[in-house]
């Protein structure tokens, strides 16, 4: 499976030409790209339960013409994955997680992240018992992809950051190569496609939680047969333990008068 690529692009491509009217020379390169989000809270949760999704978004641009205004993020549940099963979330995909607009994709207007502010989002995703999940040893994930757009304060220039998820198969594997002769990120068109830079998609999971009752039999099994080994260790074993032996035997008593009693119960019912 290919869909953790888009993480090892973050960290090793090379910087984005910015556009010429932005007030930050390339605003979407790595090292700013790779410090907007961040803290990303990814939980496992059953179906049929509610999940809170979050993440921070920060002001990166160390600058006095880095403030940000006009902040949207568009966040949006896109693929689901089991080791067997690889699936989009389309219209063709009943029952799925929604966040509480009852659709599969949310938009977030922060608004200005003065510099080195941030600001933390959580969202409320909700599954049913029919959402489509792992299986009790084998869990499902739910790729989420992400847009960012932002403007600098008095300039109209938007920058625009996306996440793989945002961009068709096809589009992807025209702008990142993973081949050592050729550069990672096809920069031109990246930018024919309107974006400025990369951040990472992030994921939750889904799946049925373990029954407790076999761990429960298999632990009560395991102390059965410990005791069941004690106790005919010490019988066939006189006089070693006395203190053991004694209670063994006492044991053995009750438990043949309750034979008994139960016979006799049997026998007039």
């Amino acid at each position: 499976m290919r869909l953790g690529s888009a993480a090892a692009v973050l960290t090793a491509f090379v910087i984005i030409q910015g556009s010429a009217l932005a007030s930050i020379p390339y605003p979407g390169s790595p090292q700013y790209a790779n410090n907007i989000l961040s803290d990303f809270v990814t939980p496992t949760v059953a179906p049929g339960d509610s999940l809170a999704f979050g993440f921070n978004v920060s002001n990166p641009y160390d600058d006095d013409d880095g403030i940000m205004t006009n902040v949207t993020v568009i966040v949006g549940i896109y693929r689901y994955a089991t080791q067997e099963d690889l699936r989009d979330v389309d219209s063709d995909f009943e029952n799925p997680p929604v966040f509480d607009n009852g659709e599969t994709q949310k938009t977030v207007d922060i608004g200005t992240l003065p510099l080195n502010s941030t600001e933390n989002l959580s969202l409320t995703i909700s599954t049913s018992k029919n959402t489509p999940h792992g299986s009790y040893f084998m869990q499902s994930t739910y790729f989420v992809r992400l847009s960012l757009e932002f403007n600098f304060e008095g300039n109209d220039t938007k920058v625009v950051l996306k996440s793989k998820g945002c961009f068709t198969d096809e589009q992807w594997a025209e702008m990142v190569s993973f081949d050592p002769e050729e550069s990672l990120v096809n920069l031109s068109y990246m930018k024919d496609l309107g974006v400025d830079g990369l951040i990472p998609d992030s994921s939750f999971g889904l799946k049925i939680p373990i029954p407790r009752w076999p761990l429960g039999l298999l632990v009560g099994g395991c102390g059965l047969v410990s005791f069941m080994a004690l106790y005919y260790f010490v019988l066939d074993n006189p006089g070693k333990y006395p203190s053991l032996e004694k209670r063994f035997y006492k044991l053995r008593g009750k438990l043949s008068e309750l034979r008994s009693k139960l016979k006799n119960v049997l026998r007039k019912g």
